[in-house]
């Protein structure tokens, strides 16, 4: 046997089966089927069922904006703290400062300020504002409503308490 030879007779050919062929031989590809669905009957609709969520999870409760509260006002505060205050501070330049955003008469589009018009910009943007009607549901708007028009905005130095905190 000389050095120059690393396989066997025979393994050339085997291998470029495998590389070109596509799999070993006898065993060739082919599409795979859904797994077979029971039969519907007529006039009934699918159920869908959600999956179970578990509240002890906390990534749960950041994911859906619950963990200062289930809902209400504190709850419009974390989703204000997590979706609007990094352009809505008093740090920043070019955004608009939300206090006191109900005692003025228009936006800076030009509307009216009331809870139609502010929801709808939250919904659809904006020059320089994202959308988020895809990413904040209706009671998502409406907790954060109830905290932007009754006690929006708060002082960088305190951001909201951590109702997991406890001082000793």
């Amino acid at each position: 046997m000389s050095a120059r030879r690393a396989f066997p007779r025979g393994a050339g050919f085997i291998l470029g089966v495998i590389v070109l062929g596509g799999g070993l031989p006898g065993r060739w590809a082919s599409a795979q089927q859904p797994p077979p669905q029971p039969a519907a009957q007529p006039g009934a609709a699918r159920q869908v069922r959600e999956p179970a969520k578990d509240y002890y999870q906390r990534s749960l409760e950041i994911y859906e904006f619950r963990k200062a509260a289930a809902s209400g006002r504190e709850r419009g505060q974390e989703i204000f703290y997590y979706k609007c205050w990094f352009c809505h501070n008093e740090f920043t330049k070019g955004a608009p400062s939300l206090p006191d955003l109900y005692k003025r008469p228009q936006l800076v589009s030009g509307q009216p300020v009331n809870d139609e018009t502010v929801k709808d910009k939250i919904r659809n943007g904006g020059p320089g504002m994202p959308a988020y009607k895809t990413t904040l549901s209706d009671a998502d708007l409406a907790d954060l409503m109830s905290f932007v028009r009754e006690r929006c905005c708060w002082n960088s130095e305190s951001p909201p308490p951590n109702p997991r905190f406890r001082a000793r």
